[in-house]
């Protein structure tokens, strides 16, 4: 996590505690008691499955405001979803197409992100037409969860073509 003067800025790198707590169980023996039947099958399958496949990274959203490695900024996300800030503010969630703008006025197109499957969201590590790379976000909500032995559809990051 970087730190600026308006509201953190978050990256993809994350500790292996994070991911510990992402593999332990949602639900305590007190809260499964509760669940339907079905409601327990599905949890106790979930549960299963994390198991199975522990987590091993995130894919933070991009959105306004996010950076890119050679100083581009998005200015304006078109995901229609909005995230609010630990300043307050409230920003866009970006996806493939949105722009970063750089200091000297051009601007660089998203091309690449979570895939179809994932609606196109833009993610840091996301690549632009200009051959660069969204690098942070300043939300801190809303990540996609790399798990071992799962792989992500073809579309996902996919390498591009400048």
């Amino acid at each position: 996590m970087q730190e600026n003067a308006l509201s953190p800025l978050y990256n993809n790198d994350i500790t292996a505690e994070y991911l510990r707590d992402q593999n332990r169980p949602h639900f305590s023996d007190e809260a499964l008691a509760t669940f339907s039947p079905e409601a327990l099958t599905r949890a106790n399958e979930n549960e299963a499955f994390k198991q199975a496949h522990p987590a091993t990274g995130i894919f933070r959203v991009a959105a306004e405001g996010s950076q890119t490695r050679d100083g581009g900024v998005i200015v304006k996300g078109t995901l229609g979803m909005n995230f609010t800030l630990a300043d307050g503010r409230e920003v866009a969630g970006a996806r493939v197409g949105d722009y970063a703008v750089y200091p000297d006025g051009t601007e660089a197109q998203i091309l690449t992100g979570a895939g179809e499957a994932n609606s196109q969201i833009a993610l840091v590590g996301s690549r632009l037409s200009n051959g660069d790379e969204i690098i942070n976000t300043p939300q801190g909500h809303l990540l996609l969860l790399q798990r071992q032995d799962v792989a992500w559809p073809d579309d996902f990051l996919p390498a591009a073509e400048c």
